[in-house]
Protein backbone atom coordinates (compact mmCIF):
# COMPACT_ATOMS: atom_id res chain seq x y z
CA UNK A 1 0.00 0.00 0.00
CA UNK A 2 1.25 3.47 -0.88
CA UNK A 3 1.89 5.77 2.11
CA UNK A 4 -0.46 8.76 2.45
CA UNK A 5 0.99 11.95 1.00
CA UNK A 6 3.52 10.24 -1.28
CA UNK A 7 3.42 11.02 -5.00
CA UNK A 8 1.49 8.75 -7.35
CA UNK A 9 3.82 6.51 -9.37
CA UNK A 10 4.05 7.58 -13.02
CA UNK A 11 2.53 4.31 -14.24
CA UNK A 12 -0.63 5.03 -12.22
CA UNK A 13 -1.27 8.57 -13.52
CA UNK A 14 -4.40 9.09 -15.56
CA UNK A 15 -6.39 11.97 -17.02
CA UNK A 16 -10.03 12.31 -15.98
CA UNK A 17 -11.50 14.25 -18.88
CA UNK A 18 -11.55 17.95 -19.68
CA UNK A 19 -11.38 20.50 -16.89
CA UNK A 20 -11.69 23.45 -19.24
CA UNK A 21 -10.77 24.61 -22.71
CA UNK A 22 -9.71 28.24 -22.87
CA UNK A 23 -9.99 30.70 -25.73
CA UNK A 24 -9.85 34.47 -26.22
CA UNK A 25 -12.88 36.59 -27.01
CA UNK A 26 -13.04 40.16 -28.24
CA UNK A 27 -16.82 40.21 -27.87
CA UNK A 28 -17.80 38.91 -24.43
CA UNK A 29 -21.43 39.91 -24.88
CA UNK A 30 -21.88 37.86 -28.04
CA UNK A 31 -19.92 35.01 -26.43
CA UNK A 32 -22.21 34.91 -23.39
CA UNK A 33 -25.31 35.20 -25.57
CA UNK A 34 -24.09 32.31 -27.71
CA UNK A 35 -22.92 29.87 -25.03
CA UNK A 36 -25.33 30.70 -22.21
CA UNK A 37 -28.42 31.71 -24.13
CA UNK A 38 -28.28 29.75 -27.42
CA UNK A 39 -26.53 26.61 -26.16
CA UNK A 40 -27.85 26.75 -22.59
CA UNK A 41 -24.48 26.40 -20.83
CA UNK A 42 -24.50 27.88 -17.31
CA UNK A 43 -22.03 30.69 -16.68
CA UNK A 44 -20.46 29.42 -13.45
CA UNK A 45 -17.29 31.36 -12.57
CA UNK A 46 -15.25 34.46 -13.36
CA UNK A 47 -11.77 35.62 -12.35
CA UNK A 48 -10.31 39.11 -12.78
CA UNK A 49 -6.61 39.79 -12.81
CA UNK A 50 -3.88 42.35 -13.32
CA UNK A 51 -0.23 41.62 -13.96
CA UNK A 52 -0.98 37.93 -13.59
CA UNK A 53 2.10 36.29 -15.12
CA UNK A 54 4.22 39.42 -15.34
CA UNK A 55 3.79 43.14 -14.81
CA UNK A 56 3.14 43.71 -18.52
CA UNK A 57 0.51 40.95 -18.74
CA UNK A 58 -2.76 42.64 -19.79
CA UNK A 59 -5.61 43.01 -17.34
CA UNK A 60 -8.31 40.42 -17.97
CA UNK A 61 -11.57 38.75 -17.08
CA UNK A 62 -11.56 34.96 -17.31
CA UNK A 63 -15.05 33.43 -17.35
CA UNK A 64 -16.29 29.84 -17.35
CA UNK A 65 -19.28 27.93 -18.71
CA UNK A 66 -20.24 24.49 -17.36
CA UNK A 67 -20.35 21.79 -20.02
CA UNK A 68 -21.54 19.08 -17.63
CA UNK A 69 -19.75 16.24 -15.81
CA UNK A 70 -17.20 18.68 -14.40
CA UNK A 71 -16.06 19.99 -17.79
CA UNK A 72 -15.81 23.70 -18.57
CA UNK A 73 -15.30 26.06 -21.45
CA UNK A 74 -13.46 29.27 -20.56
CA UNK A 75 -12.78 32.59 -22.26
CA UNK A 76 -10.28 35.36 -21.54
CA UNK A 77 -11.23 38.90 -22.34
CA UNK A 78 -8.08 41.08 -22.34
CA UNK A 79 -8.43 44.79 -21.91
CA UNK A 80 -6.73 46.99 -24.53
CA UNK A 81 -5.59 43.98 -26.56
CA UNK A 82 -6.11 44.39 -30.33
CA UNK A 83 -7.94 41.58 -32.11
CA UNK A 84 -5.66 39.13 -33.92
CA UNK A 85 -6.09 38.38 -37.57
CA UNK A 86 -8.53 35.61 -38.33
CA UNK A 87 -6.87 32.20 -38.55
CA UNK A 88 -6.36 30.60 -41.95
CA UNK A 89 -8.67 27.80 -43.03
CA UNK A 90 -6.40 25.01 -41.82
CA UNK A 91 -6.02 26.47 -38.36
CA UNK A 92 -9.74 27.17 -38.27
CA UNK A 93 -10.73 23.54 -38.77
CA UNK A 94 -7.84 22.21 -36.66
CA UNK A 95 -8.69 24.19 -33.54
CA UNK A 96 -12.16 23.21 -32.49
CA UNK A 97 -14.12 21.88 -29.58
CA UNK A 98 -16.03 18.64 -29.94
CA UNK A 99 -19.03 18.13 -27.66
CA UNK A 100 -20.54 14.67 -27.16
CA UNK A 101 -24.12 13.42 -27.54
CA UNK A 102 -25.20 9.77 -27.42
CA UNK A 103 -27.78 9.41 -30.19
CA UNK A 104 -28.70 10.46 -33.71
CA UNK A 105 -31.92 11.93 -32.33
CA UNK A 106 -29.97 14.22 -30.01
CA UNK A 107 -27.61 15.25 -32.81
CA UNK A 108 -30.51 16.16 -35.08
CA UNK A 109 -32.30 17.98 -32.26
CA UNK A 110 -29.19 20.08 -31.62
CA UNK A 111 -28.95 20.90 -35.32
CA UNK A 112 -32.58 22.01 -35.32
CA UNK A 113 -32.07 24.13 -32.20
CA UNK A 114 -28.99 25.82 -33.66
CA UNK A 115 -30.76 26.55 -36.95
CA UNK A 116 -33.74 27.97 -35.04
CA UNK A 117 -31.33 30.31 -33.21
CA UNK A 118 -30.05 31.59 -36.58
CA UNK A 119 -26.72 29.76 -36.31
CA UNK A 120 -25.30 28.37 -39.53
CA UNK A 121 -24.68 24.63 -39.03
CA UNK A 122 -23.60 21.85 -41.36
CA UNK A 123 -25.66 18.77 -42.15
CA UNK A 124 -24.59 15.66 -40.21
CA UNK A 125 -21.31 14.24 -41.52
CA UNK A 126 -20.37 10.64 -40.77
CA UNK A 127 -16.64 10.01 -40.59
CA UNK A 128 -15.27 6.67 -39.51
CA UNK A 129 -16.48 6.23 -35.92
CA UNK A 130 -18.54 9.37 -35.37
CA UNK A 131 -21.21 11.54 -36.94
CA UNK A 132 -20.93 15.29 -36.43
CA UNK A 133 -22.36 18.70 -37.13
CA UNK A 134 -20.14 21.80 -37.28
CA UNK A 135 -20.75 25.47 -36.63
CA UNK A 136 -18.85 28.57 -35.51
CA UNK A 137 -19.22 30.67 -32.39
CA UNK A 138 -19.13 34.51 -32.57
CA UNK A 139 -15.31 34.46 -32.20
CA UNK A 140 -14.74 32.27 -35.27
CA UNK A 141 -14.01 29.15 -33.18
CA UNK A 142 -15.29 26.01 -34.83
CA UNK A 143 -17.50 23.79 -32.72
CA UNK A 144 -18.55 20.21 -33.33
CA UNK A 145 -21.36 18.19 -31.81
CA UNK A 146 -20.71 14.52 -32.32
CA UNK A 147 -22.24 11.12 -31.63
CA UNK A 148 -20.50 7.75 -31.70
CA UNK A 149 -21.25 5.34 -34.52
CA UNK A 150 -19.46 2.58 -32.60
CA UNK A 151 -17.36 2.25 -29.48
CA UNK A 152 -13.57 2.35 -29.48
CA UNK A 153 -12.10 -1.13 -29.11
CA UNK A 154 -8.74 -2.79 -28.57
CA UNK A 155 -8.19 -2.99 -32.31
CA UNK A 156 -8.48 0.81 -32.54
CA UNK A 157 -5.82 1.24 -29.86
CA UNK A 158 -3.49 -1.23 -31.59
CA UNK A 159 -4.00 0.51 -34.93
CA UNK A 160 -3.33 3.91 -33.38
CA UNK A 161 -0.13 2.60 -31.80
CA UNK A 162 1.11 1.33 -35.15
CA UNK A 163 0.07 4.46 -37.04
CA UNK A 164 1.79 6.81 -34.59
CA UNK A 165 4.92 4.64 -34.48
CA UNK A 166 5.06 4.67 -38.29
CA UNK A 167 4.54 8.42 -38.43
CA UNK A 168 7.24 8.98 -35.81
CA UNK A 169 9.66 6.82 -37.77
CA UNK A 170 9.15 8.60 -41.10
CA UNK A 171 9.41 12.03 -39.50
CA UNK A 172 12.70 11.01 -37.86
CA UNK A 173 13.99 9.79 -41.23
CA UNK A 174 13.11 13.14 -42.81
CA UNK A 175 10.58 11.62 -45.22
CA UNK A 176 7.21 12.59 -43.74
CA UNK A 177 4.44 11.73 -46.16
CA UNK A 178 1.26 9.73 -45.93
CA UNK A 179 2.58 7.18 -48.40
CA UNK A 180 5.80 6.71 -46.41
CA UNK A 181 3.74 6.40 -43.22
CA UNK A 182 1.55 3.69 -44.75
CA UNK A 183 4.63 1.84 -46.02
CA UNK A 184 6.33 1.99 -42.63
CA UNK A 185 3.12 0.87 -40.91
CA UNK A 186 2.96 -2.16 -43.22
CA UNK A 187 6.56 -3.01 -42.24
CA UNK A 188 5.69 -2.71 -38.55
CA UNK A 189 2.64 -4.95 -39.00
CA UNK A 190 4.75 -7.55 -40.86
CA UNK A 191 7.46 -7.43 -38.18
CA UNK A 192 4.88 -7.84 -35.42
CA UNK A 193 3.22 -10.73 -37.25
CA UNK A 194 6.55 -12.45 -37.74
CA UNK A 195 7.52 -11.92 -34.08
CA UNK A 196 4.15 -13.21 -32.83
CA UNK A 197 4.18 -16.27 -35.14
CA UNK A 198 7.74 -17.55 -34.76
Amino acid sequence: MQPTGSPTPHDRLSLQGVDHLAHVTWDPEATVAFYRDALGLPLVHAVTGTGWLSEDFPDFVHFFFALGKGNHLAFFYYFDLPQDQAPDDLMHVSRHIALHVDTEEELLAWRAKLKAAGIRVTPPLAHEMIESIYFDDPNGIQLEITRPLREFGDIDARDAELTVAALTDVVRKGDPSLKATWQRKAELIAARYERDNT
